[in-house]
């Protein structure tokens, strides 16, 4: 299994409860350690330059500036994530500037730098999200996302036509994550639509994960919250993991 696939299943795991999502992903715990430890050694080696901040600001804002701090960091790791997986090219640009991957920069013509600049603001938001990532002090809340999409609004030009049949979750793929109106998948299904039920990450009965599952720690952390802020302090917020007003 792909790491980002591992990533995402484990963040659904509780082990040793004999859950559905345990028995359907058979993923032991060593494999998700070993899989949590590569990745986060791949995140301490990402470099970035200050072009590579500026495309991944201008596409976060574009693309999640009504998000609030946990959507546009859902947007911020798809990206590093792509850029870590090698299959959208090997620098950010390529990764930004992928073919019809991230509508704001197709619309303009497929080149990041024609998106309009983001503000001071709106700059220093997205860096302090970077920073912390890879940093290490802000767990991937996409669970290995690499794609995204606002499933109402697919579902909707779905309907009348605009885009392809069965776009809508991917063809039934089942999301490693919900953050407010995105969903966010660590593989999708490119055979078409699939009749497995997707492993909801709500944040709904989550037991305390295990002390070496920084993802299900966060998960857990988070659950009792009204909107998470990766700015502010013990500031009560809502669960990114919660599918509210989101269709599935």
């Amino acid at each position: 299994m792909e790491l980002f696939s591992i990533l995402a299943t484990c963040a659904a795991l509780t082990f040793g409860t004999g859950s559905p999502a345990e028995q359907a992903y058979p993923v032991s715990e060593q494999e998700c350690k070993s899989a949590a430890a590569m990745y986060r050694e791949q995140l301490q080696k990402v470099q970035l330059t200050d072009q590579d901040r500026d495309a991944i600001a201008r596409v976060a804002i574009a693309e999640a500036a009504n998000q609030g701090d946990s959507g546009l960091a859902g947007v911020v790791y798809t990206i590093i994530n792509r850029r870590l997986s090698g299959q959208f090219g090997q620098t950010v640009t390529d990764v930004v500037n992928s073919p019809k991957q991230f509508e704001p920069v197709t619309k303009v013509g497929g080149d990041w730098k024609k998106l309009p600049s983001v503000t001071v603001s709106q700059y220093t938001q997205v860096q302090t999200i970077i920073n912390v990532a890879l940093e290490g002090h802000l767990p991937d809340i996409t669970n290995g996302g690499l794609f995204f999409q606002n499933p109402a609004i697919v579902a909707d030009r779905e309907k009348a036509g605009k885009v392809s049949k069965g776009l809508t979750n991917f063809g039934g793929s089942a999301p490693s994550a919900i953050i407010k109106d995105h969903a966010f998948y660590a593989s999708i299904n490119k055979g078409g639509p699939s009749n497995s039920s997707p492993v909801q990450l709500t944040a709904s009965a989550v037991p305390e994960p295990k002390k070496w599952d920084v993802y299900g720690t966060a998960k857990f952390q988070k659950n009792s919250s009204a909107e998470w802020n990766v700015f502010a302090k013990n500031t009560p917020s809502k669960s990114v993991y919660q599918n509210e007003g989101v269709q599935p």
